[in-house]
């Protein structure tokens, strides 16, 4: 075997390793003082409903670094106040989320210290969409996968009030936002 083939050997060998997100199957129920409907997606993202009172510092506990806001007219700042948590906020109506603020959340979760919990009121509709487009671009998941976990009635997806997310997971190009995302990352240098 010569030197070229021993490393490539070596580089196919550590892929599954460097791909170990992708590998996640599905999201696992985690406890969490007053954090309703909380998921573990991967070791980098967390979803929920909205934290109560003790839950940004139970979440800080659990090792959490960053939380996601998705809610239009709440922001976490006074109940996460005397945490280490780095806060951001994306404001999202659930009936008319756009394939542009799918990218800036993604954009904000790609760069902000992990793990991150997002979350917006009851953790169903705003954050099943981001986590879905998560699942696409990050972990590869086919976009039928994808809408099959936002409709999982786990989550508890309002379907009747908003049909428009299925319908932005089934009419977006992904190979194109995709590619559209690798070099919004790469301009930021992240």
């Amino acid at each position: 075997m010569n030197r070229n083939t021993a490393i490539l050997a070596i580089l196919a060998a550590a892929l599954p390793l460097a791909c170990a997100e992708t590998m996640m199957e599905s999201a696992a129920p985690i406890q969490v003082k007053n954090v309703p409907n909380c998921y573990r997606l991967s070791p980098k993202l967390y979803r929920s409903g909205q934290p109560g009172n003790d839950g940004f510092k139970a979440l800080e506990k659990l090792g959490l670094k960053s939380v996601l806001n998705l809610r239009e007219y709440h922001n976490d700042a006074g109940k996460a106040e005397h945490t280490g948590l780095r806060l951001y906020r994306m404001k999202l109506a659930a009936g008319k989320v756009t394939r542009k603020e799918l990218m800036d959340c993604l954009l904000i979760i790609s760069s902000a210290p992990k793990p991150i919990l997002v979350h917006c009121w009851h953790g169903s509709d705003r954050t099943g969409i981001v986590c879905a487009a998560y699942r696409i671009v990050m972990q590869n998941w086919t976009s039928e996968k994808a809408l099959e976990e936002l409709m999982d009635e786990r989550f508890g997806h309002h379907q009747s009030y908003y049909s428009n997310l299925a319908e932005l997971i089934k009419n977006t190009d992904w190979q194109a936002f995709k590619e559209e995302f690798r070099k919004k990352q790469q301009a930021q240098g992240i």
